[in-house]
């Protein structure tokens, strides 16, 4: 009779054991899967936000340059020309964050283009590369330029790098030269 009731504490133990592991594995399994799918939340967010904002900010029309995937030459200089850094476009009404929803104080951003040769285009009336700056780079560090351009990550001494690619129409007021252009936006968190 014991050697029995021991079989079968020895045997329902063990199953219990094995349900528990099971369950474990699923569930690490799911929340691994969350994690995934809110970084992908997050990149559409900062788009979407940059694009509402500069639909919406009623400061300055003639810098809204991005709207249904469509980059106008025109105001994309003129945004450089009255912004010329993508950290200090602040909407009035959100307070202390970017003009890309984020944190002004958690986030730093970068900002460029480029055409399908892979050159930079120029913006604004210094034919600025790259709109943005990196405050743990230095005071004056514009979003490391050089490190963009060979292909190095410009967030080296930050916690984490987020980067969005989107093909957007650029705009040069002509039909027949209007072409295809990479819109980058590098979040860097602090």
């Amino acid at each position: 009779m014991k050697k029995g009731q021991m079989i079968t504490f020895d045997m329902s133990t063990t199953l219990i054991v094995f349900i528990v592991f099971i369950i474990l594995f699923i569930l690490l399994f799911v929340l691994a899967q969350r994690t995934g799918q809110k970084h992908e939340f997050e990149l559409e967010y900062v788009f979407s936000n940059l694009e509402n904002n500069l639909k919406f900010d009623n400061s300055d029309p003639s810098i809204a340059f991005l709207r249904n995937y469509r980059v106008t030459k025109g105001r994309l200089n003129n945004f450089a020309n009255t912004v010329a850094d993508i950290d200090s476009y602040v909407i009035g009404e959100i307070g202390n964050a970017h003009g890309i929803g984020m944190d002004e104080e958690g986030y730093d951003a970068c900002l460029y283009f480029k055409d399908n040769d892979g050159q930079f285009i120029g913006m604004g009336d210094e034919g600025l590369s790259v709109l943005g700056r990196l405050s743990k780079i230095g005071s004056g560090s514009r979003c490391q330029e050089e490190m963009i351009t060979n292909n190095r990550n410009p967030c080296d001494r930050y916690k984490q790098a987020l980067a969005m690619i989107k093909p957007v129409l650029f705009d040069v007021g002509n039909p027949t030269n209007n072409r295809i252009v990479q819109m980058n936006l590098v979040i860097c968190k602090k």
